[in-house]
């Protein structure tokens, strides 16, 4: 037998090193790949639960019992869980309620086909306890119920008060989820089959094919790569402009190296077209859709985060600002609910040009909140006043003088020696935002009466 020249031997030494490289670096794959699909599965099920309970109105939930399913308030959580239901991909979306401190039951259920009896026992989980008590979170292990094996997510839906009313559970399917990591497992274990055979044959003919040995090597990285990219693409949900560097193997010199910095470039995109995909569906959540304004999941947040720097720091300044629209009820009745969801998109874009975008929160149908660091903000609440009062007089939306648009507006400023906690702060505003507004129906006519 001849002597392998160095050539051949520095490349069987690279042919030995590459086969040990796609094992260990299969295993990694396949461990963090699961661990990514996890993560992003939580992630989703948790925007989905947080943005279902965002739109439901708690103070409604809280009253729906058996007996309402005719009402317009079951209705209406009805049509928002079905919404959900038709239009994503989900096992289950339905509410919960709590009725002791450990025990829950089915509330409203879109379900079709055999759906969870209003008041049925739900399976207790940690998950499911901690949303009781205002956190947000999915389950780290299966449960097993009647229709099968799940992983489910729970968000709170929260009252006028900030209090629990509710509890949104969004459900996928166990065997799903272990399907998708058979399903990853066959994929790169393909691939590291081939690269494994290829790699071994390559050895063998080295002598006489050292230039194609390389060329079918970049080959079949491109190969594991794009199978790579392709998982990456089941899991996405929605398209993005990242673009793949391509790899050009017409020049047979490259070496190993260009080929695994290729690879880790690749991956790199990866991990970022990932990253955006989860930071777009975590901004829905917390986003209003109709105003583009923060929602009531963001204010919930934020006031955790206020409520700790009132904590280490009682000379913080700030000053609540709450904000109601004027007879809305009315403007739905009579020019129907378009003309009053216009009313609210455009009030709300007063309120945003004089107050700024920052921490301002639509906490309700008509309701709004600032929070800012100014302790009086009474021009800035004048000047939107006016805004208001200009507009109705240049140009009367509803062409009706009876019907006049108003916001009645209320602020506190937050006091140490009396505010132990926010909703101090915020009960005062409120409160002055109610004697607004029963200045404003002084001065003008009450309309209200005729929506009894």
């Amino acid at each position: 037998m001849k002597k392998l020249n160095n050539a051949t031997n520095y490349t069987i030494f690279n042919s030995i090193g590459l086969a040990i490289f796609n094992v260990i670096f299969g295993y990694v794959l396949i461990s963090e790949s699961a661990q990514a699909m996890r993560t992003q599965i939580n992630e989703r099920m948790l925007d989905i639960s947080n943005t279902a309970a965002a739109m439901l109105d708690g103070d409604e939930l809280a009253k729906i019992t058996a007996d309402d399913i005719d009402s317009p308030e079951y209705q209406k959580v009805m049509h928002t869980l079905t919404y959900f239901q038709d239009n994503i991909e989900l096992e289950y979306i339905y509410c919960i309620m709590q009725v002791s401190e450990r025990e829950f039951v089915f509330g409203v259920d879109p379900t079709i086909e055999d759906p969870g009896e209003f008041g049925a026992p739900i399976v207790y989980t940690e998950a499911l306890y901690n949303a009781s008590q205002g956190v947000a979170g999915v389950d780290d292990v299966p449960y097993e119920d009647e229709w099968g094996t799940f992983y489910s997510s729970y968000s709170p839906v929260y009252d006028s008060k900030g209090n629990v009313a509710g509890i949104v559970a969004v459900d996928f399917s166990s065997d799903w989820y272990h399907d998708k990591l058979k399903h990853l497992f066959i994929i790169v274990g393909t691939f590291l089959t081939v690269a494994l055979v290829c790699a071994n044959t390559l050895a063998i003919l080295i002598t006489r094919q050292y230039f194609r040995y390389f060329k079918t090597l970049i080959d079949k990285m491109n190969d594991l790569s794009n199978g790579v990219e392709t998982l990456i693409e089941e899991v996405a949900f929605d398209n993005d402009s990242f673009d793949f560097p391509m790899y050009n193997d017409s020049d047979d010199a490259r070496g190993v190296t260009d080929i695994i910095d290729y690879m880790g470039e690749r991956l790199i995109i990866m991990q970022a077209r990932l990253a955006n995909q989860i930071e777009i569906i975590r901004s829905h959540a917390y986003i209003d859709g109709l105003t583009g304004m923060n929602n009531r999941t963001s204010y919930m947040e934020y006031l955790q985060i206020l409520e700790k720097k009132m904590k280490e720091n009682p000379e913080i300044v700030f000053s609540v600002v709450v904000f109601d629209i004027n007879q809305l009820k009315i403007i739905n009745d009579d020019f129907g609910h378009d003309t009053g969801d216009k009313l609210i998109i455009e009030i709300s874009k007063d309120i945003r040009d004089v107050f700024g975008m920052s921490r301002i929160y639509r906490i309700g149908g008509d309701e709004f909140v600032a929070i800012l660091d100014d302790p009086d903000p009474s021009e800035q609440i004048k000047v939107l006043k006016d805004i208001i009062s200009r507009k109705n007089k240049e140009s009367p939306i509803f062409h009706d003088p009876s019907v006049e648009v108003g916001v009645s507006v209320g602020f506190a400023t937050y006091d140490p020696s009396e505010d132990k906690e926010y909703v101090s702060v915020f009960d005062r505003a409120d409160n002055a935002m109610y004697a607004d507004k029963r200045l404003f129906y002084q001065t003008h006519e009450d309309r209200r009466k005729r929506s009894k």
